[in-house]
């Protein structure tokens, strides 16, 4: 039947030996500008006293805000935290462009925005909304031949990007001080506001490039939740940290989730199909109770639901 109320949090649980067991959940983390997203996750390992700890994407060091952090056997649904849709702050200057795309490169065209109007960035705006096509910039950690493309941009490499469709569902005005703007972006994963930027400056004519973002939501967890890292790290001092631990399955929330017995929860752990009353056409669902949580796709030629990862056992 379908779920009466939400699994219960597994932080904690205890997969590995009873002295030192492992800590599974999520942290919704306010990363401050400066910093990598690795080196959150770093201070998170030492934190955690555990390895097994993941972050649900990448944010570019000069920005900040909402990362999700994985400890234990939530790493394993990290991805369907990254897929999820995202909104953003972003301060846009207009007039000069940098081989970054953002105020961390080197400057290398300046032209005078001091013509540029509200009502012109309002009309070149439409065009920025909707799925569209974005080449991603040099200085990213997308890969060609096994390379991130920022190593082979610092060496004065560029190569070719294919275009790839992202959806932006809205782009608002917040802010317009010339030559500065800052925008507002609800967009889908795989977005760069980055590319945004410069793709909204070619199109005025006269270059942007980012001087500042905020992610501010990445699915549900948004940035009022968010916890400081000077706070978290201040917590463990006094070893209350895990106070901030969310329960894994908040990142497949998405998903219809089934409680079920202790019987199908057995037969679901041991790799076995089950029949389950899952409402709607969705064909994939999760599946609890407590100490056991499984991720679960329907196979349309038999009807049944085949377990695709088993995150937490009996």
């Amino acid at each position: 039947m379908s779920a009466p109320h939400e699994p219960a949090s597994h932080a904690g649980q205890q997969n590995g030996p009873a002295a030192n067991p492992p800590i599974t959940g999520l942290l919704n983390i306010n990363k401050p500008s400066g910093m990598t997203s690795h080196d959150v996750v770093a201070i998170v390992r030492r934190i955690a006293h555990q390895r097994r700890v993941g972050h649900a994407g990448t944010l570019d060091p000069m920005a900040t805000g909402v990362l999700v952090v994985a400890l234990g056997a939530a790493t394993r649904v990290v991805e369907y935290v990254a897929d999820s849709a995202k909104s953003y702050r972003a301060t846009l200057r207009f007039g000069v462009l940098t081989d970054t795309w953002d105020a961390e490169g080197q400057v290398i065209q300046e032209r005078d925005a001091s013509g540029l109007t509200l009502a012109a960035i309002e009309a070149a705006l439409p065009a920025f909304t909707g799925e569209i096509q974005q080449v991603p910039p040099m200085y990213s950690a997308l890969k060609r031949g096994g390379q991130p493309l920022y190593k082979l941009a610092r060496q004065g490499i560029t190569v070719e990007r294919e275009p790839r469709s992202v959806t932006i569902y809205r782009l608002v005005i917040e802010d317009w001080s010339p030559p500065d703007l800052t925008l507002r972006v609800d967009c889908s994963s795989g977005t760069y506001v980055r590319s945004l930027a410069y793709d909204l400056g070619q199109a005025l004519g006269m270059g942007a490039h980012l001087t500042a973002l905020t992610r501010l939501a990445v699915g549900q967890f948004r940035l009022e939740d968010a916890v400081g890292l000077d706070e978290l790290q201040r917590e463990a001092e006094r070893g209350e940290w895990q106070r901030h631990l969310l329960p894994m399955h908040l990142a497949l929330r998405h998903l219809p989730g089934i409680m079920v017995d202790e019987d199908t929860a057995r037969r679901i752990s041991f790799g076995q199909a089950v029949v389950l009353d899952v409402q709607g056409d969705a064909n994939e669902c999760y599946a609890y109770r407590e100490g056991f949580l499984a991720l679960l796709r329907r196979d349309p030629s038999d009807k049944l639901w085949h377990p695709s990862k088993v995150l937490l056992t009996l």
